[in-house]
C-alpha cells in the first residue's frame, strides 16, 4: 500500500527536505539510545544501574552503583557482551565511596558481570566500552 505524501506536504516550502534534515541530526550515530536495566540483579541495589547502546552501535555506556559486599552480580544482554572485545573476560575499572579501586568483570560468553570492591564502601563505574 503506498501513502500519498503530497497533500501532507502541499504549501510547505521544503517540507520533505526539512523533515529529512531533521531526521540526519537525529540519527548522525553519535546519539544514544534509551537507558536499558542490567538483567538478574542479584546482591544489588536497583537505583542507579543501567547501560546505553550509541546510535551507530559502537559502544556502550555502563553506569551502574554497586553496594554491599560486592558480592552480587548481574547480566548484560549476550547480543552485548559478546560484542565487548574478543576476551572471554573484560574488567572495567570503579571508584568506592572510601577512593579505593575496585572492578567489574564482564563474562563476555554469557553476560556475567560479577565485582570486586576492597571494603564494604559503594562502587561507582561509568565507562565507555568500545564494541567489535
Amino acid at each position: 500500500m503506498a501513502i500519498n505524501f503530497d497533500p501532507i506536504f502541499d504549501g510547505m516550502q521544503n517540507g520533505p527536505e526539512k523533515i529529512k534534515g531533521n531526521f540526519d541530526k537525529v540519527n548522525d550515530g553519535f546519539s544514544w539510545g534509551p537507558q536499558q536495566k542490567f538483567l538478574n540483579l542479584n546482591g544489588m541495589t536497583d537505583n542507579f544501574d543501567y547501560y546505553k547502546i550509541r546510535n551507530d552501535g559502537n559502544e556502550v555506556l555502563i553506569t551502574l552503583y554497586v553496594t554491599g559486599d560486592g558480592n552480587g552480580s548481574c547480566y548484560l544482554p549476550t547480543s552485548i557482551s559478546k560484542r565487548i572485545g574478543y576476551s572471554l573476560s573484560t574488567q572495567i575499572v570503579g571508584r568506592t565511596d572510601n577512593n579505593g579501586i575496585g572492578f567489574m568483570n564482564i563474562n563476555t560468553d554469557t553476560g556475567k558481570c560479577t565485582f570486586h570492591k576492597p571494603d564494604g564502601s559503594g562502587m561507582y563505574i561509568q565507562a565507555l566500552v568500545p564494541l567489535v
